[in-house]
């Protein structure tokens, strides 16, 4: 019997490690990841104009993808709420919340994803999309 519990909980450790999964990188973390987004965060707070997303290649194949609101939003502070993962798509959903102190022109996120399937889709929590930014790395 106990072997039975062994084998299962074996099986349930390989299908957790099977699925894609997200995590969100601290800002003072940020060297951590790639200089390329030490190098694209600097570029936002001078151009708080941006708003949309930026994909960056980092460790392992895995991926980072930078949100960002603009200026217009320098109050709001953003926090992911859902990320989904199918064959035909990836679904990055985020949420404004109110920012304690507005330390930032152009307020974003680093969210990490172990792999991007299919078509990826930025959205805020109304289900309005952030377009790709034009940003050349």
């Amino acid at each position: 019997m106990r072997f039975r519990w062994v084998w299962l909980f074996v099986i349930m450790l390989l299908l957790a490690e099977c699925q894609p999964s997200y995590w969100v990188l601290e800002k003072d973390r940020i060297g951590e990841g790639s200089p390329d987004l030490e190098i694209y965060a600097n570029y936002l707070q001078m151009h708080d104009d941006v708003k949309g997303y930026q994909v960056f290649t980092i460790s392992e194949g895995k991926k980072m993808v930078v949100v960002s609101l603009g200026s217009s939003e320098k109050d709001k502070k953003l926090e992911v709420s859902d990320v989904k993962f199918s064959s035909k798509e990836t679904i990055v959903t985020v949420e404004r919340k109110p920012a304690p102190t507005a330390n930032e022109k152009n307020p974003f996120i680093l969210i990490g994803l172990d792999k991007i399937e299919g078509d990826l889709i930025v959205q805020d929590e109304t289900g309005d999309r952030f377009e790709e930014t034009d940003y050349q790395q």
